[in-house]
């Protein structure tokens, strides 16, 4: 299981063992990232989202198309959150050195101007308000209100090329994809569930990539020596990528200061 998804998990864990009496929470983001990670519910009632952040992490990211006629960068359509007035001021101050950030390529390129730490949380807050979310869990299972965000994390922003994420393996693969896997590796085990595509080997194959066809394909353990097969995109976009980092010497609320906000929200 990766890292942040255990986190995930152990920040439910902990708020249920600890403020359980005064509501639910019920784990649910995984690697769906258009889902915050933790929904609070009192009885049928589902009532905001805690995101889960282990710092140091990405925090979102959105698209942006590069229209080469004009030299400027448009906010792409296809984004999940509309585009907003931090977007904006992101994308004027990138039109301004055009050149340097359409060159920015897979290793990227920081994107730094007067008061853009500031400007990078506050689209942060403004994204995961829009999501519901009220709270955010970090290291040490640290609680903050999602409005204090820039109290808490450093914020960095870069521009580079990403390749677009991964799905399950297409049906009409699946057969060419199982005997390549077989022919890779001896005393490996192949079997679907709910649509997905797993092996199960003694093997660390972890991250290890191969190609069929014409896409390419990687493992991702799940826990026990059981690895789904992802098949990697063949779409690379342009995103702007955030990244946050936790500051020095900060604290979150305390218990009693959460079960009053909790209490607050329930009324």
């Amino acid at each position: 299981m990766p890292k942040w998804e255990l986190f995930e998990e152990n920040c439910t864990d902990y708020l249920n063992q600890n403020f359980g009496e005064y509501a639910k929470f019920v784990h649910q983001g995984c690697s769906d990232s258009t889902k915050s990670d933790i929904l609070v519910t009192r009885g049928n009632d589902e009532l905001f989202y805690i995101d889960a952040k282990l710092s140091p992490a990405q925090c979102g990211q959105f698209v942006l198309i590069p229209d080469m006629q004009k030299r400027v960068f448009e906010y792409s359509p296809r984004n999940v959150n509309r585009v907003n007035c931090y977007a904006e001021e992101i994308i004027r101050f990138m039109n301004s050195d055009f050149e340097l950030y359409t060159n920015a390529g897979t290793r990227g390129e920081n994107i730094i101007f007067d008061s853009s730490d500031k400007v990078f949380a506050d689209w942060v807050i403004k994204i995961y308000k829009d999501k519901n979310v009220k709270f955010f869990i970090t290291n040490n299972y640290t609680i903050l209100p999602v409005e204090k965000f820039g109290e808490f994390f450093n914020v960095t922003a870069k521009f580079r090329i990403k390749r677009s994420g991964s799905c399950s393996v297409n049906r009409y693969r699946l057969e060419d994809v199982k005997k390549c896997i077989l022919n890779m590796y001896k005393g490996i085990n192949i079997n679907t569930s709910d649509g997905k595509l797993y092996a199960e080997t003694e093997t660390d194959i972890d991250k290890q990539r191969f190609v069929v066809g014409d896409y390419e394909y990687m493992f991702g353990l799940r826990g026990d020596g059981r690895y789904e097969v992802r098949q990697l995109s063949n779409t690379f976009n342009s995103n702007v990528i955030f990244s946050i980092e936790l500051k020095h010497n900060v604290s979150g609320l305390s218990d009693e200061e959460f079960i009053k906000c909790l209490g607050l929200t329930l009324n």
